[in-house]
């Protein structure tokens, strides 16, 4: 069976636009001028890459990530990290849905604390306009960068 073009093309291009995106100087969430509309974002803390994310509207994608105000659903990232850190200190998280967690005092705090976190983490980015090639990247950049934040679950 002949293989699709495009997917083909997509894959063979994942190489190029990692190396672009590793290669993408640093930035913080108060420098976002001049970036890109859309594409793939990757979160570093201490240098070490925590996140990879998918937008077609990069720089409010970047803020609302690190935004005291923001929900689970407009920063994931912070989201994902107060879970770890109340499983890590017996918080138990089984079971409750990401708008019941987000109700509670204890885990709020948590959330409160990874979103700031997250305002303080660097940026890498690579622009990226076609959806699929987004979402394919994603999972590939994530996959190289070994990002503890990225698991693909559906919630």
């Amino acid at each position: 069976m002949p293989m699709n073009t495009k997917f083909n093309d997509i894959i063979y291009s994942l190489p190029e636009l990692y190396e672009r995106l590793v290669n993408y100087n640093q930035i913080y969430r108060n420098n976002l001028v001049r970036i890109p509309k859309s594409g793939i974002y990757v979160f570093y803390e201490n240098g070490i890459p925590m996140f990879v994310g998918r937008t077609n509207s990069m720089k409010d994608r970047i803020i609302t990530q690190g935004r005291p105000g923001s929900n689970h659903n407009a920063a994931p990232l912070a989201f994902l990290m107060a879970r770890k850190a109340a499983e890590e200190n017996d918080i138990d998280v089984t079971g409750r849905t990401r708008g019941e967690l987000e109700k509670d005092p204890i885990f709020n705090d948590l959330f409160i604390k990874s979103k700031i976190r997250v305002s303080k983490m660097s940026i890498r980015l690579v622009l990226i306009e076609d959806q699929i090639t987004q979402a394919i990247f994603q999972i590939y950049a994530s996959m190289e960068l070994n990002t503890p934040y990225n698991d693909f679950k559906t919630h």
